[in-house]
C-alpha cells in the first residue's frame, strides 16, 4: 500500500499539468492543483489507480475552467465589436465632453453621492435626475450592460474613452468618472488593463491582470480584462474592460466529484496563494490562504 507521502509526491507530478497561457486570469501566474486530506477514500486504492483517478479528474476540471475562460474572451471580443457597444461609447464620450470641466465630481455626484440606492446596489438607478445629455444617454444604454454583467456573472463593465476617462461603469464605485492616465487609480490593475489596450492596434487583443486587492471594491481581489475598440475604419475610438466574476469560477472548481469528503480542486498563484475559495472555509480564501507542497517551484518553471 503507497504511503500519503508516496501519493503526495505522484500528485505534485501531475499537478504540473497547467492551464494553456493564452488563457485569463490565473493564465501565466498560477496552476491548477488537487489537495487530497488525509482522510480521503481513494487513498485505499492502489498507487497507480489513485494517481490515474487524480489524472482524470484534474484534467475534467481543466476542461470545465478553461471552458468558462474562454466564453469570457468570446464575450469580450464579440461585444467590443458589437455596434451597440462602440455607439453607446461613442455617445458617452461626446455626452461627458458637454459637460465642460469637473465631469468626474458631477457624476459621481449625480450616480453616487445622490444615488437613492444603498452601497453594493447603486447599478439600480437608470436615470439621474440632473438634466444632463449624459443622463440621458445612461438612461437608454445602462440597462443592457446591467443586464449582459447579471446574465454572466461580472462584477463590472467598463468604458474608457482614449483620454483614459472611465466614462461608464455598470457598479458605479468610486473608480467612476475618473482618469486612468492621471487620476486617484492611474496605478492600480484597471489603469494598467486601460494603458494595454490602448497601446495594442490589434483588434480583438484580449489583456489579462491577475488577482489583488482594488481599493475602489473595498479592496475586495479583483481581476481583469481588457480590449481597445475600433469604429469600421478601423479607428481606435475607446477601450472596454470586465472586471472578472469570482462567485462562477468559485462554481466551477468547487465540484466535488470523485473527491470523496476531504478532497477539492484549488488554483494557485506563483506566490502560493489561492486564487479560489476553498470548499472547506467559510472565509474568502482568494489571496489570503495559502497552499504549497514540496516540488511547487517546478510547476511555475515548466518542468
Amino acid at each position: 500500500m503507497a504511503s500519503f507521502r508516496q501519493l503526495s509526491e505522484k500528485l505534485a507530478h501531475l499537478t504540473q499539468l497547467r492551464i494553456a497561457v493564452k488563457l485569463p486570469i490565473i493564465i501565466t501566474t498560477s496552476a491548477l492543483l488537487l489537495a487530497i486530506g488525509l482522510g480521503v477514500t481513494t487513498m485505499q486504492m492502489s498507487a497507480q489507480g489513485t494517481t490515474d483517478g487524480l489524472n482524470g479528474i484534474l484534467q475534467s476540471r481543466k476542461k470545465a475552467l478553461t471552458d468558462y475562460l474562454s466564453s469570457i474572451e468570446q464575450d469580450v471580443r464579440i461585444n467590443g465589436a458589437n455596434p451597440t457597444v462602440v455607439t453607446a461609447l461613442i455617445q458617452f464620450a461626446g455626452a461627458w465632453g458637454t459637460m465642460g470641466s469637473g465631469q468626474a465630481e458631477k457624476l459621481q455626484q449625480a450616480y453616487i453621492t445622490n444615488n437613492p440606492h444603498p452601497i453594493g446596489e447603486k447599478e439600480n438607478l437608470d436615470y439621474a435626475e440632473d438634466g444632463s445629455p449624459y443622463s440621458y444617454k445612461h438612461r437608454r444604454y445602462h440597462p443592457w450592460f446591467r443586464t449582459l454583467l447579471r446574465q454572466r456573472g461580472y462584477y463590472d463593465i467598463f468604458l474608457f474613452d482614449i483620454d483614459g476617462n472611465l466614462l461608464y461603469s455598470v457598479f458605479k464605485e468610486n473608480d467612476f468618472a475618473t482618469n486612468m492616465i492621471s487620476g486617484q487609480w492611474k496605478d492600480t490593475d484597471l489603469g494598467k488593463a486601460f494603458r494595454a489596450a490602448m497601446e495594442s492596434d490589434t483588434p480583438g487583443s484580449l489583456h489579462y491582470f491577475d488577482f489583488k486587492p482594488y481599493a475602489p471594491s473595498n479592496n475586495a481581489p479583483a481581476s481583469f480584462i481588457s480590449t481597445p475598440v475600433f469604429r469600421d475604419n478601423g479607428e481606435k475610438v475607446c477601450v472596454r474592460a470586465f472586471q472578472m466574476p469570482i462567485d462562477r469560477i468559485n462554481a466551477v472548481m468547487s465540484q466535488s466529484d470523485g473527491l470523496g469528503e476531504s478532497g477539492e480542486t484549488l488554483i494557485v498563484g506563483s506566490d502560493e496563494l489561492l486564487r479560489n475559495d476553498s470548499r472547506f472555509s467559510e472565509e474568502d480564501d482568494i489571496l489570503t490562504t495559502s497552499f504549497s507542497f514540496e516540488g511547487i517551484d517546478s510547476v511555475f518553471q515548466g518542468n
